[in-house]
């Protein structure tokens, strides 16, 4: 009975000690909407075209951001992220320009789409992981699709131009709770990205706090991408994106 009972206890404690650790969990799912602010331009043989000044694209939109954490060890993640980007804008142009060796002249009302889709696998290790949070470093491969539309309205001219790109990116992710004995609130953030020489280059970062639920968290914070992407070294065809805004998202661990 005694042995039952030492054996009980520890399960107990062990038990205890699990649901006061935070970091101790296989899986973590986070999804959220990420309300977007669009700057940058697009650019296939001819001049570069604004986003904003020449197509008027719409700010605010929401896309979703979803992330999954694979923990097979403590210190050893599986990380997949990713987010799919639309915008829109309707125009009259004020000037001549040149898309995908197609011209679209001044007064003409201009119908544009443009897209980037995103998404990262990779691999992360925590070099500190407690009760307290985490710091981690991670590497990966990131997957791009681009893809800018352009159409006048008046006389039905249209061109499209589509890139897909696999880059390595690297990049930090911390998680604190921040209040010494409790664990229902938390701040986290991260960066990711790499140069590529005249090639462009990709950043992307998020920063956000949230109040956990037993196991559910709801967070709101910060998310920024920027990009700027060639087709060839000499940079005369490719997309250049600024993606800002707001993210609200929950999370669940287990």
């Amino acid at each position: 009975m005694l042995l039952l009972l030492a054996v009980g206890s520890t399960c107990r404690a062990q038990r205890a000690g699990a649901s006061e650790d935070p970091e101790n969990f296989h899986i973590e799912v986070t999804a959220g909407a990420w309300l977007v602010d669009t700057g940058g331009q697009i650019q296939a043989s001819g001049a570069p075209i604004d986003l904003v000044n020449d197509l008027n694209a719409e700010q605010g939109r929401g896309t979703f951001y979803g992330q999954l954490v694979f923990k097979p060890a403590r210190r050893h993640r599986i990380v997949l992220e990713g987010s799919p980007f639309r915008v829109d804008g309707l125009k009259t142009v004020t000037r001549t320009i040149v898309y995908r060796g197609q011209t679209f002249n001044v007064s003409q009302t201009v119908r544009s789409n443009a897209s980037l889709d995103y998404a990262f696998i990779g691999y992360q290790y925590d070099v500190l992981s407690g009760r307290k949070g985490h710091l981690g470093f991670s590497v990966g491969a990131a997957y791009l699709g681009a893809t800018g539309f352009l159409q006048a309205v008046q006389t039905n001219i249209a061109a499209t131009r589509t890139q897909q790109i696999a880059l390595p990116l690297a990049g930090t992710d911390f998680r604190i709770f921040p209040i010494p004995g409790h664990k229902f609130f938390e701040i986290e953030g991260g960066i990711r990205g790499m140069a590529f020489g005249d090639y462009g280059y990709f950043a992307e970062a998020t920063g956000s706090a949230g109040l956990a639920l037993g196991p559910f968290t709801l967070l709101a914070g910060y998310r920024a991408v920027n990009t700027e992407i060639y087709v060839s070294s000499n940079g005369g065809s490719g997309v250049t994106a600024r993606l800002h805004g707001s993210i609200f998202s929950g999370m669940f661990r287990w």
